[in-house]
This record gives C-alpha cells, sequence and structure tokens, in this order.
C-alpha cells in the first residue's frame, strides 16, 4: 500500500472517470486480487427476456372470479364510504 495521507476521497475518483485503477485507490497496482476483468458496458450487450403474455381479460372465461372481487369491492367501497361519512361527522362536530 502506498502513502496512507494518500488515500483519495470520493469526488477525487468520480473526476477520474468511469474507469479506476488500483494506484488510484492508494494501492500497489502490482497487487494480484484474481477478480474477473471489470464489466465493460462498450462490449457488453444485455438482452432482457420481455415474457410473451396475451393481453386476454381473466374475468371472459370466469364468471364466479368476476363475481367474487366485484363483491369484494363493493364491501370494501361500502365501508370505506361509511368510514367518510364519520370521519365527517366527527370533523363537523368538532367547530
Amino acid at each position: 500500500m502506498t502513502d496512507q495521507t494518500d488515500i483519495p476521497i470520493l469526488t477525487d475518483l468520480i473526476e477520474k472517470g468511469i474507469e479506476i485503477k488500483l494506484s488510484d485507490l492508494g494501492l500497489d497496482d502490482e497487487l494480484e486480487t484474481n477478480a474477473e476483468a471489470p464489466f465493460n458496458s462498450e462490449n457488453a450487450a444485455i438482452e432482457i427476456a420481455v415474457p410473451e403474455t396475451e393481453n386476454t381479460d381473466p374475468f371472459q372465461d370466469n364468471p364466479e372470479l368476476e363475481q367474487m372481487v366485484r363483491r369484494i369491492f363493493d364491501e370494501h367501497t361500502e365501508r370505506a364510504w361509511q368510514e367518510i361519512k364519520l370521519a365527517i361527522q366527527q370533523h363537523l362536530n368538532k367547530s
């Protein structure tokens, strides 16, 4: 390792660019890390697999599922409406 007082701070490294050498970090360049070569974005292509999905209506062939979802939605909507009315009533009673 080189001089302990010569260790760079983050802004020093940012100014150097995307490639940082061991000596930039205050380490000896001869240090063997047995690490693979760094990722080079210029030569690498990343393929992102997009799942093939059909835009189908999940309720189209399943009326029971649609009915269950609508029932759940209706119950929650009613509960929310009751809570809203109660909150408004309590607010008006404070005034």
